[in-house]
């Protein structure tokens, strides 16, 4: 009787050590999925912008071969300056520095600004003949700006999602285990990258 005992406890001992071990290594994976989940809706955000500042060579060109008189833009430079910052971000594999997340929102809500203001004065009855001419890369700009908009939703949906889980219980208790607690996601403002609907809305008097 007592070998059949020892055998029904070490069958318990082992049964409870397997769903310990699933427990736990589920803890684990949830997080490391919803980091990889992150990096991915990180890559989809990073593409769109490149996609909106590869459209600034083609209107630079058009605005200097139609020779149109634009006042107060520095676009060119504001690209540049973007352009470097979102190589770095594009870089770092892990969640971006204060410093760095914030020289990249700096940096792209300057692009849009100076954008605004560009398509601002073309919209200038002196323009009109341009802007017919610029209407389809007008539109690609519009197409670029709304998926930047989609983007930034995602990756921040996936920020909170992460953030959430590693102070809520009972997945805090495998966010402080494995050290996912120490990792601080930093999500975009919500006022940077609006749809092209209100980010190049016409200013009214």
């Amino acid at each position: 009787m007592s070998g059949d005992r020892l055998k029904f406890y070490g069958f318990c001992f082992v049964f409870m050590g397997i769903v310990l071990f699933c427990v736990f290594m589920g803890g684990y994976t949830s997080f490391w999925r919803s980091e990889n989940r992150i990096e991915e809706a990180k890559s989809f955000l990073t593409d769109a912008c490149q996609a909106r500042l590869d459209l600034l060579p083609e209107l630079n060109k058009m605005i200097k071969e139609n020779k149109v008189p634009l006042h107060g833009l520095n676009i060119d430079q504001t690209a540049k300056k973007a352009q470097a910052i979102l190589q770095y971000v594009v870089l770092q594999k892990a969640p971006l520095e204060d410093d760095l997340a914030k020289k990249f929102k700096i940096s792209q809500a300057k692009l849009t600004f100076q954008l605004k203001d560009l398509f601002t004065q073309l919209e200038d009855p002196s323009h009109k003949s341009f802007s017919k001419k610029m209407a389809p890369l007008r539109q690609r700009f519009n197409a670029a700006q709304d998926n930047l908009f989609i983007t930034k939703k995602s990756y921040n949906d996936q920020i909170s999602y992460f953030n959430e889980r590693a102070i809520a219980f009972p997945t805090s208790l495998f966010a402080k285990l494995f050290g996912f607690n120490k990792i601080k996601y930093i999500e975009i403002s919500k006022d940077l990258f609006l749809p092209a609907g209100k980010t190049f809305a016409p200013q009214t008097s």
